[in-house]
């Protein structure tokens, strides 16, 4: 960031004056500008042929008064995910992160994908009851799937106390993406050997969310099945920087700093920049290392 800085405004600066710098930067964001749709993704929203992924979960931030979960949220369209070879990959996608309660993120959510867009909308989530339900009451028309690798690794709780675990889960993987759901739960039932609570607590979990798991007509649809990218967009929107060795986070700065992350990421940091080319921000440089008030 000292490099930025010194590339857009012609001065040298520190570390501690960058920091201060960049908290007064993101509270001068235009969060209105930061949580809409860009111009690219706005265009794919307002066609009844695009297809559109949301994907929703939280991450966990260390802060002054413990772990914190910060909510995040990306949207990206079909046409930007590349296929290989080797692996996959997603050449642009925005974002929303927001702390605390869902109350908080779900309306800056909804401002990067409109539920009134006409464009086919399909979610791929944990299976979190409050994404569950939040889901179901604003993009009622959307395809929601639950992340098959999370329905794989709660099966496998099962298996790593059968002695032939390995075929067993291989057995209802089989039967998951053939869709037959009822198969792999009558045959979690029929695992006499184990604790009856074990069981329930996994034939809950597929009961719950037995319509979202026809994993053979979303592959047939060409559709994802799993959440892997959003696995990815923790790392790379939070963790990489708010995760580092002995960092910690008052409610305030975690704040600020998730907010530079999105615009970054989100290829949305023109924001930032021209606050700097336009807001006289060489004021806040001083040779003390005061930083300026940053008026709006």
């Amino acid at each position: 960031m000292p490099e930025l800085v010194e590339t857009l405004l012609g001065i040298s600066v520190n570390q501690a004056q960058t920091y201060r710098v960049c908290q007064a930067i993101s509270q001068a964001i235009d969060s209105h500008q930061l949580h809409s749709p860009s111009p690219a993704l706005a265009h794919k929203l307002a066609q009844p042929t695009s297809l559109i992924y949301g994907m929703v979960d939280g991450s966990m931030l260390p802060t002054d008064t413990g772990w914190q979960e910060t909510k995040l949220g990306r949207v990206f369209a079909a046409t930007d995910h590349r296929a290989s070879p080797f692996r996959a990959t997603i050449v642009r996608s925005e974002y929303v992160a927001q702390r605390g309660s869902y109350h908080l993120f779900t309306p800056a959510f909804e401002q990067l994908l409109p539920p009134e867009s006409p464009a086919r909308k399909v979610f791929v989530t944990d299976g979190a009851e409050w994404i569950g339900n939040w889901l179901q009451a604003t993009y009622p028309d959307a395809t929601h799937i639950l992340d098959y690798f999370h329905v794989v690794e709660k099966l496998g709780t099962l298996a790593r106390d059968l002695p032939d675990g390995k075929a067993w889960l291989e057995t209802q993987q089989e039967a998951l993406l053939a869709n037959q759901n009822q198969q792999v739960e009558d045959n979690v039932l029929a695992l006499s050997q184990l604790s009856l609570s074990a069981r329930s607590s996994v034939i809950g979990y597929l009961m719950a969310n037995r319509d979202r798991m026809r994993y053979g007509t979303y592959q047939k649809q060409g559709l994802m099945i799993g959440s892997g990218p959003f696995e990815a967009a923790h790392r790379t929107v939070l963790q990489v920087r708010m995760k580092r060795s002995g960092q910690r986070w008052a409610d305030q700065g975690c704040d600020n700093l998730v907010g530079l992350r999105v615009a970054h990421q989100s290829g949305k940091f023109g924001l930032v920049t021209q606050l700097l080319k336009t807001q006289n921000a060489e004021n806040w440089f001083t040779p003390y290392g005061e930083v300026g008030t940053f008026d709006t």
